[in-house]
Order: structure tokens, then C-alpha cells, then sequence
């Protein structure tokens, strides 16, 4: 059990089937990834296990465990113990003493439960995860919007302006957290105070990102009343919706198909291939909205944390 030693053992990593392999050269070059963070468990020249890590790059530590995969023609009891003593092992390497783990996300089929192959690769890895003290912490719908699809025009309801500035756009996200239905949101609001968890989310994340800010929408009533507001991004890998909400005192009124549209309307204009989404699999509104607005569930995603 070691790490790959570089870019020459990528086709050894990849052995081990996995959608995100075709992403693995770009990540390396991008310092994405790093071969200290790649692991394999090996008996001879074949691939029994595999794991790795995804981080920003220049960041000291990985910000995610993202592959995880064991050799699903091996006996099921040899298959888990290896996945087990693989992670322990990379995980001892690779992690600060002490630290929690980063979260675990593995994309999976959006149909998965209902074939018994599909059911059982997924079930094996949160079992390896699970012995290594996981827990699971939420299912998400991974949504796609394509070129072709409709995207309906503005109804006339709403207005849409530029963010004034990262101080408006704090407020509105320190707003939309009252009764969020958000997995990690929630599960920030139990460690921070609501203005932290705004900032914290947009350090993390909306900061980050590249593509124009000209992009970012606010969503007012005619007498510019806000209403929501729309994150239209485009990250390492595809052009998403970042972020989508509606503000509590407005919500039930529809408007998140008004402000869903401007979002994509922003990115379709832009001629990407694709638009991609993400939303907890138990936040139905957000869900149906995708859906009227012509998205695809096309996977789903399950996250793991350790405590």
C-alpha cells in the first residue's frame, strides 16, 4: 500500500474504474491533486484498492476524499478489508495527526438503488467508510441543464441587477439561512453564528471562483425590494449555479423559477456545453424547480463525514 509516484503510474491508478478519472492528468497539472495524496493497495501488478484526495491548489492539506474504489470482482469480505486498510493507512500518511478527516463524496447513478450491482458498489465503499468511523451524511441530486433546452424568458415579475457589492451579498446569504433546507448549511449553523457561516461559505467557496463577477444576480420586486439572488459561475470543471435562493419573507411565491431562469439564462448566453447543478435530495422545492426549468438528474452524489 503506497502512494502513485507520479504522473507515470496514472494508468495504474486507473485500473479501477471511476467517472472522475478522465479528470486526473488536469488535476495533477493543476496541482488539484498530488501523487502523495493517490493511494493503491497492490498484490503484485494488480490493483486491489485505490484512493485520493482533492485539494486547492497551494493548499497544505486535501479539502476532499473523492475516490474511493476496491476491486469488485474480489470476494466481498476481502474487497471491504483491503478498502479499509487501504484508507486507514493513506489516511494516517496523509492527514495531520488529529485532524479530522476531510468529507468523502463519491458520484453515483441517480437510478442506484434500483439495480443490484449499482446498490452494491455503492454499499461496499460506505462500508469501508464506515469502518473507519463515517457516518452519512447526505444524498444530493446532480442536475444538468443542456444546450437546446428552453430556457423560459423573464416573466416581468422580477427585476435583475448587478450584486453592489460583497457586503450585499453577505447580508442576503446571512438572510436565506433562516430555514434553510441545505445539509451543509444547517450543519454549519451548529458549530457558527449566522454571519460567520455566510462568510465562511463565501471564503470557501464563492471567493474562489474566476469567472465574472458581472455574472452574480440580484432579484427585486419592481420598487427594488430584493427577493433572491443567483450565483452563476463556472468552476475548474463546468459552468454551475453556484448558488440560488430566495429570501424567507418571498418564498411560496414562485420566484425561484424567475431567478433559476436568470441564472441559466446568463450562462446559456455564454455558449457552454453544459450547465451544471447540485441540491440535497430532501430539498424538494429546490428540486422541483430544477426540473420545471428542463435540468436532468442525470447522477446523484452521497457525502460521508467523520465526527
Amino acid at each position: 500500500m503506497r502512494p502513485i509516484t507520479g504522473r507515470e503510474e496514472l494508468d495504474l491508478f486507473r485500473r479501477l474504474p471511476y467517472v472522475l478519472d478522465a479528470e486526473l492528468a488536469d488535476d495533477l497539472a493543476g496541482g488539484r491533486r498530488r501523487p502523495e495524496w493517490m493511494w493503491v493497495a497492490l498484490r503484485g501488478d494488480r490493483l486491489l484498492a485505490r484512493a485520493a484526495w482533492w485539494g486547492r491548489p497551494g493548499d497544505a492539506e486535501p479539502a476532499l476524499l473523492d475516490v474511493l474504489d476496491i476491486d469488485d470482482a474480489a470476494p466481498a469480505a476481502e474487497r471491504v478489508d483491503i478498502g479499509v486498510r487501504l484508507l486507514r493507512t493513506a489516511m494516517a500518511a496523509v492527514l495531520p495527526a488529529g485532524a479530522r478527516p476531510p468529507e468523502y463524496s463519491r458520484f453515483i447513478p441517480a437510478d442506484w438503488r434500483d439495480t443490484t450491482a449499482a446498490r452494491r458498489v455503492v454499499e461496499d465503499r460506505m462500508t469501508v467508510l464506515e469502518r473507519t468511523g463515517a457516518r452519512l451524511f447526505v444524498e444530493r441530486l446532480r442536475l444538468e441543464w443542456r444546450p437546446g433546452t428552453p430556457v423560459p424568458g423573464p416573466s416581468g415579475r422580477l427585476a435583475f441587477r448587478p450584486l453592489q457589492d460583497t457586503a450585499e451579498l453577505l447580508d442576503l446569504m446571512a438572510r436565506v439561512l433562516e430555514g434553510t433546507l441545505d445539509a451543509h448549511s444547517l450543519d454549519d449553523l451548529t458549530r457558527m453564528s449566522v454571519p460567520d457561516a455566510a462568510a465562511d461559505h463565501y471564503e470557501q467557496e464563492l471567493a474562489r471562483y474566476t469567472s465574472p463577477r458581472d455574472w452574480w444576480r440580484v432579484a427585486t420586486l419592481p420598487d427594488g425590494e430584493p427577493v433572491g439572488f443567483v450565483i452563476p459561475a463556472r468552476n475548474d470543471y463546468n459552468a454551475i449555479i453556484a448558488y440560488l435562493a430566495v429570501l424567507p419573507e418571498h418564498r411560496g411565491n414562485g420566484h425561484i423559477d424567475d431567478i433559476l431562469a436568470e441564472g441559466t439564462r446568463v450562462l446559456a448566453e455564454q455558449g457552454v456545453p453544459r450547465v451544471r447543478a447540485a441540491t440535497d435530495l430532501g430539498n424538494t422545492p429546490m428540486a422541483n424547480a430544477f426540473r420545471r426549468a428542463g435540468y436532468v438528474n442525470f447522477e446523484r452524489a452521497v457525502s460521508m463525514v467523520w465526527s
